[in-house]
């Protein structure tokens, strides 16, 4: 089991290495596999396709940035964790969000995105003991997790213009005390 996930990350570190400098779509599990020096058909013992690598990636790497730490860390540390190690794997999700077919990076990070702010709706609803159905919960998870990924992307896009201290602080702000009020409203 070990050696399958050791393999699968070298794998993906070379689909990584490769979008620094070509797209996505022009690259090939032959290419893959080269710069991982590892034969051809290994690839397919773990993926079926680039498409299911690309999935894996955002899965794995967003899930160690998110999930591994909403249970300790506050989350506003969380979204700075978050915009630092995006910051610092720029190229390769600027090439990743050109993938618009199955797959896509907007996807994942909206999946994720939607389990951190179930926590912060938690933390906020714990803390002013508001009590809302759990429709309004969902409804107000999707609906800053379509504000926080979309900020993210544009963010990403215009070449992480602006301080990652800066951004997480405003999001911060923004999204606690914007989830207070509409809380507040929706409370039961």
């Amino acid at each position: 089991m070990e050696g399958s996930l050791i393999t699968k990350k070298v794998i993906a570190y070379s689909l990584k290495k490769l979008m620094q400098e070509t797209p996505f779509q022009k690259i090939t599990i032959r290419q893959i596999m080269s710069e991982a020096e590892i034969r051809r058909q290994t690839f397919y013992d773990h993926f079926q396709d680039k498409y299911e690598l690309l999935a894996w990636i955002y899965s794995q790497e967003i899930s160690e940035n998110i999930q591994d730490f909403l249970d300790y860390e506050h989350w506003t540390k969380v979204v700075r964790r978050i915009l630092e190690y995006f910051q610092a794997n720029q190229t390769f999700y600027v090439n990743a969000l050109s993938v618009s077919e199955q797959n896509s990076f907007d996807k994942y990070f909206f999946k994720h995105t939607k389990e951190l702010l179930r926590t912060i709706v938690g933390d906020i609803l714990a803390e002013h003991q508001f009590f809302i159905t759990e429709e309004k919960i969902d409804f107000v998870c999707m609906f800053y997790s379509h504000a926080f990924v979309g900020l993210t992307k544009d963010w990403l896009l215009s070449g992480c213009e602006g301080s990652v201290k800066t951004l997480s602080h405003d999001i911060g702000l923004m999204l606690e005390d914007s989830i207070i009020a509409n809380l507040k409203k929706f409370s039961l």
